[in-house]
């Protein structure tokens, strides 16, 4: 029976390493990183990362070392933003090193204000005023001159049906 059991366990572990090998994603979440092209290479890098890393690519599969968000510019974690009644405000990724994102979905018309408070209550940053429409809006923002730190950011809606005023509030972590 030990026998037939091990002889089993032969043939299935490589059926079964290949069926995970399929599943796995491109894209690894990382809070912040970057790229460099020159001399046929591509070095990429992550925050925590001590060096830069060699990434190699070939057929659509893509070779590195450590965590890496191996499509640049690609946002995720936003995808999906759950509503409540007065609609939804996410920040990603919190906390931040240079630059992050923050999105939100209305459940109706109106006027929306993004603003960017220090541990103060003084307002460092305008980052968007505009009429809202309808569907999910995400915007990036920059803090690369800002110094680390507790800020809040807040969305400011004022709705056209109603007229009602509703503010959100997140707690946004600056790190260097």
């Amino acid at each position: 029976m030990t026998k037939f059991t091990l002889i089993l366990a032969i043939f299935l572990v490589p059926v079964v390493m290949h069926a995970q090998s399929d599943r796995l994603s491109p894209t690894v979440v990382a809070s912040s990183g970057g790229y460099a092209t020159g001399g046929g290479y591509t070095m990429s890098y992550t925050v925590g990362e001590m060096t830069m890393v060699k990434t190699f690519s070939a057929g659509g599969k893509i070779l590195t070392q450590g965590f890496q968000q191996s499509y640049k510019d690609t946002v995720t974690g936003l995808i999906d933003i759950a509503q409540d009644e007065y609609g939804s405000f996410v920040i990603y990724p919190n906390p931040a090193v240079d630059n992050f994102y923050y999105g939100f979905q209305l459940p109706q018309q109106g006027k929306v204000d993004v603003l960017l408070y220090d541990e103060l209550g003084q307002k460092v940053a305008d980052l968007y005023h505009a009429n809202y429409d309808n569907g999910k809006t995400i915007e990036a923002a920059n803090v690369s001159n800002f110094a680390a730190g507790t800020y809040f950011l807040s969305m400011i809606f004022v709705s056209s049906g109603d007229g009602k005023t509703h503010v959100t509030t997140k707690k946004l972590q600056v790190i260097r």
